[in-house]
This record gives structure tokens, C-alpha cells and sequence, in this order.
């Protein structure tokens, strides 16, 4: 008897033109977490599809429990305990959560079969339960929150009787609370017996649950590894192929005097109050705090999307109303929303269309559009910003999320913008485009740009940015310079978590 769940031996998968993983092996033990990292483009995904019988492998072999299978199709993996919970919940929002749960495999009884809602209900409710919910089984899906769904999708891997779960992504769309909701959840399944692959660019999920990881690059298989004896230097040369010795890389100017912005008593009512704050020219400003603080309705507001109540607003020195998102591009002001697929792009159309819709009258002659014109800027920025593609004319949607969010920078530079509110710029994606994304904010600003950048990670705010402006239920509670001394993570979470006044909260002798 094998003392592997499962295991994977020299798989390859090969789609037209492309081999999406090549000769790549991992073993998985029951009562494991074992983490699976790895660079958007890596082979991830494909590896989860060939587990779970969406794709066959050309070569290679599946061992479960021991003895060698040969999956035609989902339905085969999931009858041999094997369940899969995808970043992007795969859901049906208008069913209840027991239609969910049950989905394909409800509760009949009769001689003329017919749903036995009672007992599926009661299912639900002693699954829900077991995971430490008290979700109603009879609600709409479509009304619960990201992280209620994804507890949901468990319950329906629980349902099927499996006792292999692979999760994609699960924490890139949660808060701190909800990630720790899920981590109490995974190890309870763990203690169950269950085996859990783990997938996630964040290192706090691996250290936080893993006992084991696995690294692919570039569609290989790089090694495996007990997480308490690789270090983090040692797991992101891994990952990328070579080491990255400035995870933050240094500033290549200083910010100048020249005030671009300004924010002077900002308030909404439910949503943010006497909010006042500057940007210099050359700057990066990070605006930080927990989920629900009012930073992003803040950068909304400021950029048109909505309107604030009272306060006033100066670019340049000179007062300025912002009453729409055109309003702001034509002053100067630029936008990277968080949620870069729904609200930066449009995931049907090319890299180039995206990158040229932001400014469309550059590019107008009368009626048409210079497709020539077009298509060369098109391509400088996309070069400038390091996109990686075969040509501007693919799909945007066929690009890794480190990629995406690189047109979405390379969309706001087709302005002369002034300004640059960056909402979380490196969510979701994985520690090499994280590098390049750091390294082309040091650039904007050294070419001038005034950058408002919104961030979760403390880390990322000391390593990026000039000043901190922190957050706690809509007010600012400090204001300081990230390269005092006395800056630390800990100083910046006691303000998030803490209210109390600006003027007794600053730090580095900035206000």
C-alpha cells in the first residue's frame, strides 16, 4: 500500500503549439496541506484539470491510493473522492445553497423519482454545521458574500464523499477575518484525514497551513520542499529562476517639492470623514488600513465614481470639481481600480483596444479611427511596461493577472496624467510580476507622476512607498514617512485597528 494519496509521475500536457506542463511529478499524503506555487503561466491550472479529469495527459502517470487510474472525465474523478474549489466560485446564483451543495447529485425518493427537498435540506444544515456555519440552506446563492461561497463549494466537495480537495486560490478575494475563517476550516479538514492541495501566490498561506511545497516554473516541475526548511529567498528563486536580492527595489528619484494633489476635509456620509492629505510630484503615497476603512471609497471618490459630501479637492495648486471618471482623466488623474477583470478591462477585446479605449480621441482622424496610430502606441506601451504576449492583437483575457494589470497601466499612460491612484496593484498576482509591477511604479515616479497607491500588505506599504496615510472605519488615524525608524508594521496595524485623532498620530514629523 502506497503512503501517498495520490501521486503524479512525469505528466505531460501538450495543447497546439504550447507544452503546458512537461515531465512534472507531486505526491500528496492524507492528512496533509501540502501548497502548490508558482508564476501565473507555471502550468497550475492545467495540473489541477488533469487531476480532476478535464484534461488527459499525453505522458505520464496517476497513481490513487496506490494503484494507477485514468480519468476520461470529471465525473470519474469526483466518484474516486477528488474535488476541486476554483478561485472564481463556480456557482448557480439563483439556486438556494442546498440546490448548490446537492447539485448533480440531489436527494430523490420514489417510485417516479422526485427531490427530496426536506432531506437535502437537512443535509445541507449538518454539513454547514460540521464546517462551523450557520448559512440557511433555503437562501439564494447570489446573496452571499465570496467567502459564504466558497464555504459553500467546501460543503459540496464534502457532499461527494471526497477526500482529496484541491483549492485554487481561495484567500485572493478574501479580507484578513474571512482568510482566517478559511484556515480554521482547512485545518479541520485536515485533522479529518483529508488531503488538501493548496494553491496560492501569498507565502502567508503556506506558512500559515503547508507542511510541504511544491514549486512549478514554466510548465516544469522545479522541486519539493518541508516548508520550515526553505527559506523565502530560497522558494522565490524557485519560483521566478533567479533571485530576487530587492523584493523592493529602490527608489530611482526623489519626490520634489511641487504639490500635485491635494484632499482638504473630504467626507461622505456612511463612508469616509474629514479625510485631508497631499501627493507630491515624484511621490508614492500609500493609503492603507483594513478592509472597510474607507480606502478605496476614498480613491473613488476622488476619481469621479462617486461624490463626496463636503471638502475640497486641488491639482496643481489650483481647486478643481470632479463630478465623473472623464472629468478626472481630462484634469490629469488616472485610476487602477482593485478589481482589475470588471471594472479595468474588457476581457473580450485585444491588449490593444484596451489600451487605447481610455483615450480614444488620440487617436481619431474626423469620424475613423487611425488604426495604424493605434496599433504602434499600442505596442510602445505595452514594451514599456514589460507586457508579456505574442502580439498586441491577443485576447486580453489570454494573459496571466501580472499581465493584465500591466495594460491597465499601460491604458493610463495613453493620458498626460498628473496623478496615479493605484488600488491594490499586485492582488492576485504572483511574486515575479509583483517585482515588475514595483519596478514600474519606480519608474512613473521617477518620470514625474504623483502616485496614491491603496494596499493591504504592511509590507509592500514600507517597501514601496515615501508616506503612509492609515485608516480605521473612514478617518485617518495617522499620517507618516515609511522611511522613519520608527514606521514599523506593528505601529501602522495599531493604527488600523485603533481610532483615535490624526493630529496625535503622526510619525516622521510629517502631517
Amino acid at each position: 500500500m502506497s503512503e501517498y494519496i495520490l501521486e503524479l509521475q512525469g505528466i505531460t500536457k501538450i495543447f497546439p503549439g504550447v507544452k503546458a506542463l512537461n515531465k512534472v511529478h507531486f505526491q500528496l499524503k492524507a492528512g496533509q496541506i501540502h501548497a502548490l506555487m508558482g508564476e501565473n503561466g507555471a502550468g497550475k491550472s492545467t495540473f489541477i484539470k488533469v487531476i480532476t479529469g478535464v484534461h488527459q495527459p499525453e505522458a505520464g502517470e496517476i497513481f490513487l491510493r496506490g494503484k494507477k487510474v485514468d480519468f476520461k472525465n470529471p465525473k470519474e474523478a469526483i466518484a474516486h473522492g477528488i474535488a476541486a474549489i476554483y478561485q472564481h466560485v463556480t456557482c448557480f446564483p439563483d439556486l438556494s445553497v442546498s440546490e448548490n451543495i446537492y447539485s448533480g447529485h440531489e436527494s430523490m425518493h420514489g417510485k417516479m423519482p422526485f427531490i427530496d427537498w426536506n432531506t437535502m435540506h437537512r443535509n445541507a444544515e449538518i454539513l454547514l454545521k460540521r464546517l462551523g456555519s450557520d448559512l440557511d440552506p433555503r437562501q439564494q446563492m447570489g446573496a452571499l458574500s465570496v467567502a459564504q461561497q466558497q464555504i459553500i463549494e467546501i460543503a459540496k466537495a464534502l457532499s461527494t464523499d471526497a477526500d482529496i480537495i484541491i483549492m485554487d486560490e481561495p484567500t485572493a478575494a478574501l479580507t484578513n477575518r474571512e482568510c482566517e475563517e478559511l484556515y480554521r476550516i482547512t485545518e479541520q479538514l485536515r485533522d479529518e484525514g483529508k488531503a488538501i492541495i493548496f494553491i496560492s501566490h501569498r507565502f502567508e498561506d503556506m506558512y500559515r497551513l503547508a507542511s510541504h511545497v511544491t514549486v512549478f516554473r514554466d510548465a516544469q516541475y522545479i522541486g519539493s520542499w518541508l516548508v520550515n526548511e526553505i527559506t523565502n529567498s530560497d522558494l522565490i528563486n524557485a519560483m521566478v529562476g533567479r533571485s530576487l536580492t530587492e523584493m523592493y527595489p529602490p527608489a530611482l528619484s526623489e519626490p520634489k517639492d511641487q504639490i500635485v494633489f491635494k484632499a482638504d476635509g473630504l467626507s461622505r456620509t456612511g463612508y469616509f470623514k474629514d479625510i485631508s492629505f497631499d501627493v507630491r510630484q515624484g511621490e508614492i503615497v500609500a493609503l492603507t488600513g483594513l478592509v472597510g476603512a474607507g480606502r478605496s471609497e476614498v480613491c473613488q471618490a476622488i476619481f469621479g465614481i462617486d461624490k463626496y459630501d463636503t471638502g475640497t479637492v486641488e491639482l496643481m495648486g489650483q481647486p478643481v470639481a470632479i463630478d465623473s471618471p472623464l472629468t478626472a482623466m481630462k484634469l490629469g488623474i488616472g485610476y487602477l481600480p482593485e478589481d482589475r477583470q470588471r471594472q479595468g478591462l474588457v476581457l473580450s477585446w485585444s491588449i490593444e483596444k484596451n489600451i487605447t479605449l481610455a483615450n480614444l480621441a488620440l487617436f481619431n482622424k474626423g469620424i475613423l479611427i487611425q488604426e495604424k496610430k493605434e496599433t504602434e502606441t499600442a505596442n510602445r506601451l505595452a514594451k514599456l511596461v514589460s507586457v508579456k504576449c505574442q502580439g498586441v492583437s491577443d485576447l486580453v483575457s489570454s494573459l496571466s493577472g501580472g499581465n493584465q494589470q500591466k495594460v491597465i497601466v499601460a491604458k493610463l499612460l495613453t493620458s498626460d496624467l498628473k496623478l496615479i491612484i493605484m488600488d491594490e496593484p499586485t492582488k492576485g498576482v504572483d511574486v515575479g510580476a509583483k517585482h515588475q509591477i514595483y519596478q514600474i511604479m519606480r519608474e512613473l515616479a521617477r518620470d514625474g507622476y504623483a502616485i496614491l497607491m491603496v494596499s493591504s500588505e504592511m509590507p509592500e506599504v514600507i517597501g514601496m512607498s515615501d508616506r503612509v496615510i492609515v485608516m480605521h472605519e473612514g478617518r485617518i488615524t495617522l499620517i507618516g514617512n515609511t522611511h522613519d525608524a520608527g514606521t514599523t508594521q506593528e505601529k501602522l496595524l495599531e493604527a488600523a485597528v485603533t481610532r483615535r485623532s490624526t493630529a496625535d498620530s503622526t510619525i516622521g514629523g510629517v502631517a
